[in-house]
């Protein structure tokens, strides 16, 4: 009896603990156990895949439920076209910018300065998609198939449609079906709040496994190419407190506080789809009405990559600066407009990242062992560059609920 009630005492006091509190020490422990024991701490990755796992599985319905509720429960269907309207044209923006940025961290720190190329890239190297063909390819032939895959740009298609029908339905129907879809949403939602309390666990498994395999190679001559992905995510960060801060009046300080869940997730996991739940927990803390954030946070972890456009600078400024190639104004531009449609565009495209880079190099003619070369650290990379993608789909979210029209129903849902 006395041994029960210490086990119920020590889960009483683990849970009283806050949960950013919980998160940071995850991450600064797995980071102290990955480097202190190096390759050995990958023996902890099943611990992070069990967390993943979790999060994935209730990805797709939470997705789908939340959307269709939010949008079905709208009073004016026309709200559903400016909320697209304004986050697309956030998401074009910074993502342009964001190559831009990368541009600029690799003109000043010169990661390619000084490296000799090696190996070459064998990975699918793809094409870049046509307008047409990314239209099309949103429009799902099979829904169940697109979920069983996890097709998330077709999923939000799909359930966007859903619940714009609904809005068209007799007041008895859609009532009905609207309720249904809010009682699911508010389900998972719970489902989601007990996968968080594994949470600090998950993450300490994978930043301790992910720290142990590529912590050594980020002393060799990768060590600028990776510093400058981090410096030009933290470009991001400041350039998303300041556009939240001025468009969206709202405290930087309650916005970061607020986000703190999103980036220690994005981080530690380096899958924006694992992200979402967690985004949109954030976004509900942040006030922001689940008409919206159900909408732009899915959407942008397919199509705001921000921090892969980061990487794609970067990476083409090694790549020139390694073979001494010089650029000029117009060169740079056509970079950047080629980041733009490759990153928005080339979310179905297969191998990620590195697919994307390839195109890129191919583009430009600058040599694919690049590509090979930056796959040696890239999981590394990648948890600078998820952040920067989470935190920037969040940060659009706030600035679409607090900007407009959508401002007094986002100020009037806070207000209840």
């Amino acid at each position: 009896m006395a041994e029960e009630k210490k086990k119920k005492g020590l889960w009483a006091m683990y849970k009283s603990i806050p949960h950013l509190t919980k998160m940071l020490t995850a991450l600064i422990l797995g980071a102290i156990v990955g480097f202190v024991f190096g390759e050995k701490a990958t023996a902890l990755q099943p611990l992070g895949t069990l967390f993943l796992n979790f999060l994935k599985m209730l990805t797709v319905p939470l997705v789908m439920c939340n959307l269709i509720s939010g949008i079905s429960s709208m009073d004016d269907p026309k709200m559903a076209g400016r909320v697209g309207g304004k986050i697309l044209l956030y998401y074009m923006a910074t993502t342009a910018f964001a190559v831009a940025v990368g541009l600029g961290v690799g003109s000043v720190v010169k990661p390619g300065v000084g490296v000799v190329l090696e190996g070459t890239y064998e990975g699918a190297v793809g094409t870049v998609p046509s307008i047409f063909d990314t239209i099309i390819g949103l429009i799902p032939t099979n829904i169940f198939d697109a979920m069983a895959k996890g097709q998330m740009d077709k999923i939000v298609v799909f359930s966007a449609m859903v619940g714009l029908v609904i809005l068209f339905l007799p007041k008895e129907h859609k009532d009905h079906l609207s309720g249904t879809f809010t009682s699911l949403s508010r389900l998972f939602a719970k489902f989601i709040g007990a996968v968080m309390l594994y949470a600090p666990i998950g993450v300490f498994g994978l930043i301790s496994s992910t720290v142990g395999k590529y912590g050594a190679s980020l002393f060799g001559n990768l060590a600028k190419f990776v510093g400058s992905i981090y410096i030009g995510a933290a470009v991001m960060i400041v350039v998303y407190i300041v556009l939240v801060s001025v468009l969206a009046r709202m405290n930087p300080i309650r916005f970061i506080k607020s986000a703190i869940p999103t980036i220690l997730t994005a981080f530690s996991s380096c899958s924006s789809l694992a992200t979402i739940p967690v985004s949109m927990g954030c976004a509900d803390e942040l006030d922001v009405p689940k008409a919206i954030h159900s909408f732009t946070i899915p959407l942008g972890a397919q199509i705001n990559k921000d921090g892969t456009s980061i990487m794609l600078g970067v990476a083409f400024l090694f790549a020139a600066q390694a073979v001494g190639v010089p650029l000029s104004p117009d060169v740079l531009f056509r970079v950047i407009l080629l980041g733009l449609i490759i990153t928005t565009g080339g979310s179905s495209m297969p191998g990620g990242g590195l697919v994307v880079l390839a195109i890129l190099m191919t583009a430009f003619d600058m040599p694919l062992e690049v590509v090979a070369m930056i796959s040696g650290v890239f999981t590394f990379n990648e948890m600078a560059q998820t952040t920067c993608n989470c935190l920037g789909d969040l940060a659009g979210t706030v600035i679409v609920a607090y900007t407009g029209k959508e401002r007094e129903m986002t100020m009037a849902q806070k207000a209840e």
